[in-house]
């Protein structure tokens, strides 16, 4: 489920990732909130990431685990979280 307040009150460094991401043919498929940390909002995508960012205070992680997700960026200012699916 996407919800748009999670989307409007997400990170803005991720944002533009998320942006990119979008123009780049990616869709986001599901939005949530409160976990691993009450202030977390991740945000998933429906492909893997298309283009590779660099932007101070996130982090890149290939988790790669089908339990979980293929990829993710992680705000550590926010610890919002864009995650995308394989």
């Amino acid at each position: 489920m996407k919800t748009q307040e999670h989307i409007d009150n997400y990170s803005s460094t991720l944002t533009k990732i998320l942006n990119q991401e979008v123009e780049l043919g990616n869709e986001i498929v599901e939005t949530s909130k409160g976990w691993p940390d009450e202030k977390t909002i991740i945000i998933f995508l429906k492909k893997p990431f298309m283009a590779k960012y660099t932007f101070e205070n996130v982090e890149y992680r290939n988790v790669d685990d089908p339990h979980y997700w293929k990829a993710e960026y992680v705000d550590h200012s926010t610890k919002h979280v864009l995650a995308c699916r394989f």
